[in-house]
């Protein structure tokens, strides 16, 4: 036993790092710049604690297991959770304490958020995100405005051959809508479009009787994606008054975009599905050749706010610094 506890004192636990000068100056360069084009992008800078009340997290729109977060107690045996990431206490801070002088919110952040997770860099526990918060408005413009910064921050920070895929949760609802399943088969059926899994799909959606129209529509969802054609095929296969709104929100948004000579960055993909309950409307990540995991997730979340009192629309995204670091090391 001493000499495996001798052993612990050289190491750093499992899914954290040590930065050394050099790899640390990296690290501050690329977070410098990415704050730099937030603020100038108009976003205000906002810092909460590494720790919370677990009730914070404790909602059903959680876009985390809760099993995966650190917790612990306080002096009176309340449980308290290090936080698995940033969009949570922004959201209880924006609703407690800023929404009361302003309507529209423009947050950014550079912290570093906590958990066991398996997703992005395998194993991390503790991890440095950098995104955006714009709370308190709806529409297109919104989530391109959002969008549109996470491209010119990538770009600033000098990031090639990355694209930003552009989903919409609200086309798969609408998709699902009237079948009659339950939630633990919705969520099924949910994570393999999400991971493209067309056989294991088709299976599933025999065992549980669904035929016709429906079926089709949900084994091609894992096939829409691309350009401007994917709108065109996903209008086609819309049969519902909510897909046909998710695909408009889609071209609305695809459009705003391509007007700010951001086409070359953009792709459609209808089968983006995580989290599912979380999300509301435009989902989107970052990928790149550099890397085989996601630089960067965002989208509309327009429920959160209410868990806090204050209904306000949301959107925003978050990117991982490790992630960036990584894919600009090879590059």
């Amino acid at each position: 036993m001493n000499d495996y506890m001798e052993q612990l004192k050289t190491q750093v636990p499992a899914g954290a790092w040590d930065y050394l000068p050099a790899e640390c100056a990296a690290k501050r360069k690329v977070e410098d710049e990415i704050r730099d084009s937030f603020l100038k992008n108009g976003y205000s800078e906002i810092e909460t604690p590494s720790f919370e009340y677990y009730e914070v997290f404790m909602h059903d729109s959680v876009p985390y297991v809760q099993e995966n977060m650190m917790k612990f107690f306080d002096q009176k045996g309340r449980i308290l959770a290090l936080r698995p990431d940033l969009t949570g206490p922004i959201a209880r801070a924006a609703a407690t304490k800023l929404l009361i002088r302003q309507d529209v919110l423009r947050l950014c952040y550079i912290q570093n958020a906590f958990g066991f997770f398996n997703r992005g860099i395998a194993g991390k526990t503790e991890f440095t995100q950098a995104g955006v918060e714009l709370i308190g408005k709806q529409g297109a413009d919104a989530d391109a405005e959002v969008i549109a910064l996470a491209i010119g921050t990538l770009r600033k920070i000098g990031l090639e051959g990355f694209k930003i895929e552009l989903g919409q949760v609200a086309y798969f609802k609408g998709l699902i809508e009237g079948s009659g399943l339950d939630e633990e088969q919705t969520e099924r059926i949910r994570a393999l479009v999400d991971a493209k899994n067309n056989v294991e799909l088709e299976y599933e959606l025999s065992r549980l009787n669904m035929e016709g129209p429906k079926k089709q529509a949900l084994l091609e969802l894992g096939s829409l994606f691309g350009g401007r054609e994917a709108l065109v095929k996903a209008e086609m296969l819309a049969k519902s008054e909510e897909c046909r709104r998710a695909v408009e929100n889609i071209r609305e948004v695809f459009d705003i975009l391509c007007g700010f000579g951001y086409e070359e960055y953009l792709s459609i993909d209808f089968g983006i599905l995580n989290n599912f309950n979380y999300y509301s409307g435009i989902i989107f990540r970052g990928i790149s050749d550099g890397i085989g995991t996601p630089i960067l997730s965002g989208g509309r979340y327009d429920e959160l706010l209410s868990e806090f009192g204050t209904d306000a629309p949301a959107t925003g995204f978050a990117m991982g610094i490790k992630e960036l670091l990584v894919v600009l090391g090879r590059q």
